[in-house]
């Protein structure tokens, strides 16, 4: 079973050990809790509101021959972003590293976001959402 550590502060997840300070926050590691429970199971109900979808290309619009765009969406249905039930944050990490936070607000956006790799990067992409009414979910894709 793998082992998570959550911050205290701000929510952000890290993998096998407590870091020294947040990537998120900068809170230091005390404030990190270990719970094995911090993320929800694939195969709980909701799933198809909340397991984040990924969409990787081998190429960018922006920045062509530098980069390729990785799509990410929460749920295979989209997920309501209102004032009471919204998705707050999308963290991206590769290989189990932390590598960007997406915050959003309630209004005015999808539960949705772009993300530009290097096209040096390769093995697995983790994506963790947070839904403020179900918590956090999780879904991986190979890069």
């Amino acid at each position: 079973m793998e082992k998570y550590y959550v911050c205290q502060v701000c929510g952000h997840i890290e993998f096998a050990s407590a870091p020294a300070h947040c990537p998120v926050c900068f809170a230091p590691q005390e404030k990190f809790k270990q719970d094995e429970a911090a993320l929800m199971p694939a195969e709980k109900e909701g799933k198809e509101k909340h397991v984040p979808q990924i969409i990787v290309t081998n190429e960018c619009v922006l920045i062509p021959d530098a980069c390729r765009d990785v799509h990410i969406k929460v749920g295979s249905v989209p997920h309501p972003m209102q004032e009471d039930h919204w998705i707050q944050w999308i963290d991206v990490y590769v290989n189990k590293v932390f590598t960007a936070r997406y915050q959003l607000a309630a209004e005015n956006l999808q539960a949705a976001v772009g993300v530009h790799l290097k096209n040096s990067v390769t093995g697995r992409l983790t994506v963790i959402e947070h839904c403020n009414k179900h918590g956090n979910w999780m879904a991986e894709a190979a890069l």
